[in-house]
């Protein structure tokens, strides 16, 4: 039998630094993915059940649990190895969002500052902020 817990304020075990429950809920991230090198797997990920590659540079993860509308924040971050010698910065843009998926690019910006779609060399991180359906 399922049991369920009804608190309004989660305080520590000495009564202090409360917090209200719907900060808890609202401000925890509803989906989060590390994305492997070339977009090809989720090594690790919370409520995404799958990605799609749709080309050079660009990717759809899907929710398991779909978003209550597309108005929410999704942010990624791409991890790139400096070393190189190259001069351009990688960039993880959201291209476009829907209640069951986000659709990221990756790419950089070349020396004359033109943006370049290119796929994953290393590994992308994707989190999403608002609220489930």
């Amino acid at each position: 039998m399922a049991s369920e817990l009804r608190v309004n304020t989660l305080k520590d075990a000495a009564g202090n630094n409360s917090v209200a429950l719907s900060t808890v809920a609202e401000g925890s991230a509803k989906a989060w993915a590390h994305v492997a090198a070339g977009g090809a797997s989720l090594p690790d990920s919370f409520n995404f059940s799958s990605i799609d590659d749709d080309g050079t540079g660009e990717y759809g993860l899907n929710y398991t649990s779909a978003m209550g509308s597309a108005n929410y924040s999704a942010n990624g971050t791409i991890t790139f190895n400096h070393t190189s010698g190259a001069n351009n910065v990688r960039v993880l843009l959201t291209e476009s969002k829907s209640t069951s998926s986000v659709e990221i690019d990756s790419g950089y910006t070349n020396a004359s500052g033109v943006y370049i779609e290119y796929d994953i060399e290393t590994n992308a991180s994707v989190t999403v902020q608002g609220d489930l359906a």
